[in-house]
Formats: structure tokens, sequence, C-alpha cells
């Protein structure tokens, strides 16, 4: 039953050929604690080619649909949504997520906080993985690599080498190979090198002494298998896989790799977690974001209500006076980076964002998109320079930009050095760093009228912009 207090609430959620998420979005929406007469549902697709929009006009007759004849993007196609939210507050979401059923509830008393003096702007849930994972732990003894019988200043203590890692349940028997299992993907968290490739272009990491190695739980009704393959630079080694307090297996291991199938019980699955994906963003001195908890298990670290400097973009709820204060999101990002854009001027026009952990959204992350693709590294590095040169200070952009060149040079430099010593570390990056050092002198021009217009109309200091910088 709908109260009068109950204001309309608009959801967004932008599509881009994630047919295989809507279900699972719309029927968790459909499921909200909140009534349905009181909520606009809105879905812009971004000229999708795998009949989302027939899926969703046949399932969802509720859910209003902006179809596009191009893909405009996140910023794009969220701003198509805005120009017809009705709602006093607008909650974006990602297609693929799934809300918890107090998600409007929880996060709709903090607006009711907010005063002349302090306007809150956005708030947004704790965003966690879509799966739940099982913690793996690797024991093995390690020890200084070596080259030339020399240890390298940057020397690195090697204990075991993990490729061709993949998980399949026994009633599904997919993706065995690929490290991928209904969208699910095995994460590889502490005591794990950066990724490396061989002479023939197979991916393989180093664990130090001990690695935490996170596996999906695709269905909770079937034991996981897990297939990988394994080397020690030490031999022989000893490695010792522990789940929880339990000993799973013990295998001995040399130089020559080995392949391993392990069968993992589902009582092993008591020991499960959550994995953060966002709780709130946060930004260093050199204006690079990284959101909060990211890749680590969620044991309750981030507990309380607390204001941030941003919030992720995949699922936050915001006062639609905060959209017409400081405007929509700046379709020239295409994706990434805007959604700091926007909440980066949202508080230089005063307003304040806050993050709460009392209800949480599930995020596939990456669902419609490939992260560390070229064109995902490509927008992640060209944006965060184009927001920096909008929204800061000169000196602040000539240190970041200066910063930007010098690391150019530094990380071609490094990657050559690594070729001679014949460590092969994919860097797609470097080409595109490049790439971006050109299209700047572009850029500078086009962005300069919104600069202007960003830094005339700011109501607060760059000085309480500082305050936010965290050190990472």
């Amino acid at each position: 039953m709908a109260s009068d207090d109950d204001p309309l609430i608009s959801i967004v959620t932008v599509n881009y050929n994630g047919k295989i998420y809507l279900e699972k979005l719309f029927d968790s929406i459909l499921s909200l604690d909140y009534p349905q007469e009181k909520l606009q549902i809105i879905m812009v697709d971004n000229n999708s080619t795998d009949d989302s929009i027939k899926f969703v006009r046949n399932r969802y007759p509720a859910v209003e649909i902006v179809a596009l004849k191009e893909n405009r993007g996140y910023a794009g196609g969220n701003n198509e949504g805005l120009k017809i939210a009705r709602g006093d507050y607008i909650a974006l979401v990602n297609n693929d997520c799934t809300v918890n059923p107090d998600w409007i509830r929880q996060m709709l008393p903090l607006f009711r906080q907010s005063s002349e003096g302090s306007r809150i702007g956005a708030v947004g849930p704790k965003v966690v993985f879509y799966w739940p994972y099982i913690p793996l732990q690797m024991i093995a003894r390690s020890a200084d690599f070596k080259e030339d019988a020399k240890v390298l200043k940057n020397s690195r203590r090697l204990g075991v080498m993990v490729s061709g890692a993949g998980i399949r349940t026994r009633k599904t028997g997919k993706n065995l190979d690929r490290g991928q299992a209904d969208g699910a993907e095995i994460r590889y968290l502490e005591g794990f090198y950066p990724a490396e490739t061989d002479a023939k272009g197979r991916v393989f990491r180093w664990t130090n002494e001990s690695a935490v190695m996170a596996l999906p739980i695709v269905d909770s009704d079937e034991d996981l298998v897990l297939k990988l393959k394994l080397s020690s630079y030490l031999t022989p080694n000893k490695l010792k896989l522990v789940i929880g307090e339990e000993i799973l297996s013990e295998i001995r291991l040399t130089r020559r790799p080995v392949n391993i199938v392990l069968k993992i019980p589902r009582n092993f699955f008591k020991y499960k977690k959550d994995i953060i994906n966002s709780c709130g963003v946060k930004i260093n001195r050199s204006l690079y974001s990284r959101d909060r908890g990211f890749c680590s298990f969620d044991d309750g670290q981030y507990s309380g209500i607390e204001e941030i400097f941003a919030l992720s973009g995949s699922s936050f709820m915001a006062d639609r006076r905060m959209f017409e204060d400081c405007g929509f999101f700046d379709e020239d990002f295409f994706t990434y980076y805007e959604d700091i854009d926007l909440f980066w001027r949202a508080r230089l026009k005063g307003w304040k964002h806050f993050f709460t952990p009392n209800t949480t959204v599930r995020h596939h992350h990456c669902g419609t998109g490939k992260e560390w693709s070229p064109e995902f590294t490509y927008y992640v590095l060209r944006n965060r320079l184009l927001m920096i040169y909008k929204n800061g200070w000169p000196i602040l952009f000539f240190r970041c930009y200066a910063a930007f060149i010098v690391s150019k040079f530094i990380h071609t430099i490094y990657h050559l050095g690594g070729l001679l010593r014949n460590r092969r570390v994919s860097r797609i990056d470097i080409p595109i760093r490049f790439k971006i050092f050109f299209q700047f002198f572009y850029y500078l021009v086009k962005f300069f009228p919104k600069r202007i217009k960003v830094r005339s109309q700011k109501r607060a200091s760059d000085r309480s912009i500082c305050e936010w910088f965290r050190d990472f």
C-alpha cells in the first residue's frame, strides 16, 4: 500500500546486448519492498542486437523502453533515461546487477537528513560481486627469483606457477578451461603477482609463499571441480591447499608442470564469502580512483553509514535536484570516469554523497564490457585526464599530465627491458598511452569551455576536494 510519504522513484538502467542479465535485474526490481505504483522503471537500450527490447517488452510491460539508434555508452544512455525520469529521486543501476528488496528503503531515509547547509546529492549501497566465493589458500615454499646468478634489485619471491585454471560443476560441465563459469570468474587475490604470458601467449601467474584464489560458487547444489596446471620454482616443493580451517589437498611439485583436477565437495561451501566490488569510491593525490574494498572479502570492514567522495556508477540513487543543479553525465566520456566527473562537479557545487552498508547490490562486473580490454583501457586512461582538466585547478592538471607523459616512457622502457629478460607481460596500454598523448592536444581545446563553466560556477573550495585525497 502506497503512503503519501513515499516519493516517486525513477529507476534507470542502460542496456547493450545484456539480455542474459535482464530477467534477474527486473525480477529483483519488481520484488522491491516499495509500492510499485511509486516506481517508474526505465530501460535505455543502446542499439542492442540480441533481442533485448523484444524480451523486455513481452516479459515486463511496465518497463518504459527508450530505444536508441546507436550505442551512446553509459553516459549517453543514462542521460536519455534522466530526460524522461519523473521521480523526485532517481536510482541508476547497471543491467548486470540484482538489487535487494530493501534497496530503495535503505537509501531513501538518508536524503531526508538533507538541509540547505548540507545538501545530500547521492547515496550508494554496498556492491558485491554476483557470486559467493570460496577462498582457496595456496601455501608453498618460495625463493628469490635469480637471473644470471644475481638477485635483481626488484627480485620476486616465487612459489608456485599457476596456469589454465578453470571451474565447472558436475551438472553443467561448462567452461573448464576458460576460468569462467556462467559469467563468474576465478579471482586471484592476495599473494599473486601480475599475470604474464609465455612465448606461446599462454597466461600464467606466480604465487609468493602464500596466495589466495577465490572460486565462484555457481551452483550451490553441485560439487565444484577445479582444474589447473601447476609447477614450482623450488624443486621439489610441497603445495598445501587449504579452505577455511581444512586441508583440501597436498601436492608434490617440481619445475615440470602437471595438470591437477580437484573436486571440492559441497561441505566446503560453508566457508563461502562475498567479495566486495565497491563500498564507494576514493581518490588519491594523482586523481586515480579506486573502489573501496575492491576484490577483498566482505568481513564487515565497511559497516557504517559514512560520507564519501563518490559512488560506483553501477548503483546509486540521487536527488533529481542535484542533476538539475549540476547537469547530467558528460557524454564525451562515453564510459568510465563519467560518474566520478559528475560527483566531483556536484561536490564543487556543495552536494555531499553517502555510502550505506545496510543494503546490497550484486554485480556481475563488466558483464557487457571486458575489463582491461583495449577499449576499457583507452577510456579509463583518457577520461581520468579529461576529468582532471575539466574540474581541477591548473597545478593539479599540469602535475598529473606531466606524470602521465613520464609514466608513458617509463612503462615503455620497463616493458622492453622485460622482453629482453624474456619476461613477457601483456601491455596493451603502451600504444594506447601514445594515442592519448597525441589526442590530448585536441581535447585541450574542446574541453576548455566546459572547464570554464565548471570552475566559474563552483561554490566549494578546491581545498575541500583535497581533503578527500587518500594514500593508495
